[in-house]
């Protein structure tokens, strides 16, 4: 069966009987690739699916019930999906935890999930995991995926994902049938999935996604993503986060993608020039590393090749602010020009050579930055979703064109704008609500209809823009509404600010705290022969200071007076998670930071002449 026909005729299925269907169909075709020891090993989608029900015969054998929540904390790999789904033909939910998280975080969403089994990539996790034992009373078993360095662990509950695969073969061959059983449960309105928001204004809840918003999620992303069957892509972003488990489960088992993953997230540009991949997802802060990596290359190049990729680069940019579909005839030349002397060996480099579609999401990115890879002809467009849309909910089009900058409802989805601003979403890819929070559910979902918590504006064409977080504008003290998120990536844009933090509520201007990028800076202070030790002395060093200065300059020329940075300090060390400063997904903590650096920010509003 065609999947044309499962969206278009016959309505629902859900992933894992799609899975099923794979296998039937397709059962020699390479369904994923996981990179071991330089080897790219591959598994058809006949495979994935006798894997996934050795690990659903599994969790069945060992008493697991259904409708029990299964966490997994682990780093992107093929057991992670083999996981999930193999829970949800056992009828269970998957949980999926951040692998970078701290232990103390770690047993909040466990607890909080009420997960019973645990799935863990390897000795690291199961280290932490075994730090907080004797407070998960609920947890009868902890899996493992990788046992290296686990031969002398005495824990009772602990197994390894073998052992609990030929715990599963020994069942099937005892009880052929009863996977399929117990998969024969399944609802569409059943929690396949608990995905945790990012808590970057409060403590992360726990939000059920079911089968019937992922089959939504994908027809969406069917309909409004003109990619081809079978291509690859690289899974590489949290799969415990919404977006890549959009684009690396849902995408990619409904176009039946091959869903390659690489040996850690150190290696990805070499898994990235190696794969090659004709579609690619990636948050705004791995488009802005990308556009580093371009300067420290141009900058480590000698005489006329830094002037062409520099003069390069300035027509990308002016090129990228329109259309390709608009471009006069000696756009299109100078674009040719370009790319067969520059841009192929910058995409070549950057393993975007072959993309044909390229997204970005997760949060607002500046528009310079899409200019100039737009102008390079990577047709990278904006998607909106967060986690209690399952997803992607509006998509840009892929020819740029339309007035909003995050482009207009996909297929299902119908957004409106509320009175005091606020995007309101409602589709069939709106999750069930907060596990055990109903409070909060109620709060998010009024009369069929999710408050985004983002103000936005709408177009007439249909399109809209998000101008910010509803908890995030500042209002100044001459009641002047301000969009941090739009001066933090106007100053973003420059290849050597990390991270802007923009302060000024009730304020009489606007101040920051600057986080500098450490790869392009150490690479720009190397050039002028200044000497450092650590990120602290490059930070307080006076000619890095002056080089934040120029660039706060020059992103300040693009925004209005009121919106301007008057005064910054640069941060000496790196947000970090552990510290609470940023969430697992990168997402800064406002209030948090603030507490942090009040002196400094308080010594900001010191000058009374500033207006």
């Amino acid at each position: 069966m065609s999947l044309d026909g499962q969206f278009e005729h016959t309505g629902y299925v859900s992933v894992t009987q799609m899975l099923e269907q794979h296998a039937s169909a397709f059962s020699n075709e390479v369904a994923i690739r996981q990179k071991k020891f330089g080897i790219w090993q591959e598994m058809t989608w006949l495979q994935y699916f006798e894997e996934t029900q050795l690990i659903a015969a599994g969790l069945l054998s060992i008493g697991i019930e259904p409708g029990a929540h299964l966490g997994i904390v682990a780093e992107n790999c093929q057991e992670w999906i083999m996981a999930q789904l193999g829970s949800n033909f056992a009828n269970t939910v998957p949980c999926g935890v951040y692998p970078t998280s701290p232990a103390n975080e770690v047993l909040y969403l466990l607890t909080s999930a009420e997960c019973s089994l645990v799935f863990c990539e390897d000795q690291e996790q199961v280290d932490k995991l075994l730090e907080i034992r004797d407070q998960l009373p609920l947890v009868k078993k902890i899996v493992v995926f990788d046992d290296k360095g686990l031969k002398n662990y005495q824990e009772p509950d602990l197994m390894t994902l073998d052992a609990l695969m030929a715990l599963g073969k020994t069942f099937l061959e005892q009880h052929p049938h009863a996977v399929a059983e117990r998969h024969a449960l399944q609802v569409p309105n059943d929690t396949a999935l608990v995905v945790f928001t990012s808590g970057s204004t409060g403590l992360p809840k726990a939000a059920m996604i079911s089968f019937e918003n992922m089959w939504h999620q994908m027809k969406l992303l069917w309909d409004t993503v003109p990619a081809e069957m079978h291509q690859d892509i690289l899974s590489y972003l949290p799969l415990c986060h919404i977006a890549e488990q959009a684009f690396s489960v849902l995408n990619a088992i409904a176009r039946r993608m091959t869903v390659n993953f690489g040996e850690s997230l150190r290696t990805i540009r070499t898994d990235l020039q190696e794969i090659a991949p004709q579609m690619f997802f990636g948050v705004p802060r791995v488009w802005e590393k990308m556009q580093a990596e371009i300067v420290v290359l141009t900058s480590r190049s000698g005489g006329i090749r830094q002037w062409l990729i520099k003069a390069a680069m300035a027509s990308a940019q002016a090129r990228g602010e329109q259309s390709p579909d608009d471009w006069s005839l000696s756009e299109r030349i100078r674009f040719q020009l370009w790319y067969w002397t520059i841009y192929r060996y910058l995409l070549n480099y950057l393993g975007l050579r072959k993309c044909e579609i390229a997204m970005t999401a997760a949060a607002p990115i500046s528009p310079h930055l899409l200019a100039q890879f737009r102008g390079m002809g990577v047709p990278l467009v904006e998607i909106f979703g967060m986690t209690e849309t399952t997803g992607a909910a509006t998509v840009q089009p892929f020819n740029f064109k339309c007035a909003g900058r995050i482009g207009k409802p996909g297929i299902g989805v119908e957004c409106k704008i509320a009175e005091d601003g606020e995007l309101l979403v409602k589709s069939g890819i709106i999750f069930k609500g907060y596990y055990k929070n109903p409070e909060a559910t109620a709060n998010t979902i009024q009369d069929g209809w999710l408050h985004t918590g983002d103000i936005a504006t709408a177009f007439e064409d249909g399109s809209y823009s998000i101008v910010d977080r509803k908890k995030d504008i500042i209002i100044n003290a001459a009641g002047k509404n301000l969009s941090p998120s739009l001066i933090e990536n106007t100053m973003k844009a420059s290849p050597y600010i990390k991270e802007c933090i923009c302060i000024g509520d009730q304020q009489r201007y606007v101040v920051a705290l600057i986080q500098i990028d450490y790869d392009t800076v150490t690479t720009w202070a190397e050039s002028k022969q200044i000497s450092y030790t650590t990120f602290k002395s490059l930070s307080e060093n006076a000619d890095v200071v002056a080089l934040i200065e120029e660039e706060v300059a020059t992103g300040n020329k693009r925004l209005a007076r009121v919106e301007q940075i008057k005064k910054f300090v640069l941060l000496t060390k790196e947000l970090d998670h552990d510290d609470g400063e940023v969430t697992a997904t990168m997402k800064i903590r406002r209030s948090i930071i603030a507490k942090q650096y009040a002196a400094q920010i308080e010594a900001l509003y010191e000058d009374k002449q500033i207006a």
